[in-house]
């Protein structure tokens, strides 16, 4: 489990998890009560938002759970952000909004625009380590049904989606639903939208509510509580020891400027363990110089503190579902690697 798991989503998500249930007339159970617990406007961890959808999951084996929850977004769950962007003018202006605004949504990884081989691309950094399949799932599939609403189109689809996890087994389900060409084991998260989409005019703009619920979004902003600062200096500590060939507890420990021990008990007291995070430090490491190309398996394997190349192999296939060279080929093959040298905002 990597450093996001400690940071937070909306607790708004928790009523998109009752409707679920609500819709399958399923609340006679410990699991809709515990769902109940949760008040509107409140925050919860990414380590809770995982945990409830895996419940959801495994309570409905049937269903590809996360794309059925994606479906159901809408304002009511995502709060000032929601109203916000559907009282836009254009989606341009829809998604300029929620890359400025979107920690009410979630703090951690930040949505990223960028031109690409002439798309669009909104794609979701890695400096926190991964989310959870599901919740990534979630997102997208939410993302893509908030536009259809916005623009009053049922059938818009993005040009292609890209997630970083392997094929699961509901593939089909989000490739039917999104209605575009979907890619797993990529290097991000990331949804790629035609140029001429960002000119949709949005059919419920409100150019007055606009004004007063970006003045409420910023608000609210302003009053969230600060990410945790243990989670964001343990990052630059594991960045700066791998890079110095020496990813050892000790010397992470060091940089903080505390003993091994207190490092341990910090990690213990928010669910981390250190080998985990050490891990998610270095497959992200390892996604990027694969991508850059300059560096052979086996002195990436070293850089990243390995002892041989298998475990690097071992580990990487652990975490994305292939090996590196197979991941690195399907990078290339979904051109996903050729990104313009100039990025602007949307």
């Amino acid at each position: 489990m990597g450093l996001l798991a400690n940071l937070q989503v909306s607790g708004d998500l928790a009523g998109l998890a009752r409707r679920f249930m609500e819709d399958r007339a399923d609340t006679d159970n410990e699991l809709y009560r515990y769902l109940q617990s949760f008040q509107p406007n409140s925050r919860i961890s990414f380590r809770q938002w995982w945990d409830l959808l895996q419940a959801l999951d495994d309570r409905y084996p049937e269903e590809a759970v996360a794309v059925e929850l994606g479906r159901l977004v809408g304002p009511e769950y995502v709060g000032v952000l929601g109203h916000l962007l559907l009282s836009s003018r254009t989606l341009a202006d829809a998604l300029q909004g929620f890359q400025r605004y979107q920690r009410l949504l979630h703090d951690g990884d930040r949505a990223e625009a960028s031109f690409e081989r002439g798309l669009v691309c909104l794609s979701w950094t890695t400096d926190f380590g991964p989310s959870s399949r599901l919740s990534d799932e979630v997102l997208l599939v939410g993302l893509i049904a908030f536009v259809r609403r916005m623009v009053t189109n049922p059938l818009l689809a993005p040009a292609e989606v890209h997630f970083t996890f392997a094929q699961p087994v509901e593939a089909d389900a989000l490739v039917a639903d999104l209605g575009c060409p979907v890619s797993f084991a990529q290097a991000r998260t990331a949804v790629y939208l035609q140029p001429w989409q960002l000119n949709l005019p949005v059919s419920t703009h409100d150019s007055g509510l606009h004004s007063l619920l970006e003045q409420q979004a910023q608000a609210l902003v302003s009053v969230l509580p600060q990410e945790d600062p243990f989670t964001v200096r343990l990052r630059q500590a594991l960045l700066a020891s791998i890079q110095q060939g020496q990813p050892e507890a000790d010397v992470v420990a060091s940089y903080l400027c505390m003993s091994v021990r207190t490092l341990f008990r910090r990690l213990s007291t928010i669910g981390l363990r250190f080998a985990d995070v050490l891990t998610s430090v270095r497959m992200q490491l390892a996604r990027e110089y694969l991508l850059e190309g300059r560096l052979t398996q086996s002195e990436i394997a070293l850089l990243l503190g390995y002892s041989e190349q298998s475990a690097f192999n071992r580990a990487f296939r652990k975490v994305t579902g292939l090996p590196p060279a197979r991941w690195l080929r399907e990078q290339k093959n979904s051109g996903s690697t050729e990104v313009y040298s100039h990025r602007e905002g949307l």
